[in-house]
């Protein structure tokens, strides 16, 4: 469970911060698409650091079944998507499976 609150602060934080941050001006960001992008680098990053058979297999299945979409939604392709949200997101849940691996790496 502690896996889960982690993935969903860390999406939180990153997409809020990276829309924030790189958002134009007097534009409005909005749905919870940077928290989804954050649970899958939350989940390919934590089974590429950990190393493990189930959680390798997550990370390869939602690299798979996600990748091409979501690669596609951290660019600044679309107009009036917010790719701020959405990479801020895949990197605070890539940060928070490197935190969460360093500090309980006996976990899952």
């Amino acid at each position: 469970m502690a896996n889960f609150w982690q993935a969903t602060a860390g999406g939180m934080l990153g997409a809020g911060l990276c829309a924030w941050l790189l958002g134009s001006p007097y534009t409005v960001h909005i749905g919870a698409s940077g928290v989804v992008f954050g649970y899958a680098g939350y989940l390919v990053a934590y089974g590429l650091y950990s190393r493990k058979p189930i959680p390798l297999l997550i990370a390869l299945f939602v690299a798979f079944s996600y990748g091409i979409s979501m690669l596609f939604g951290v660019l600044p392709l679309t107009p009036g998507v917010s790719w701020q949200s959405h990479l801020g997101g895949a990197i605070g849940g890539i940060l928070a499976a490197r935190f969460f691996h360093q500090n309980h790496p006996q976990r899952l």
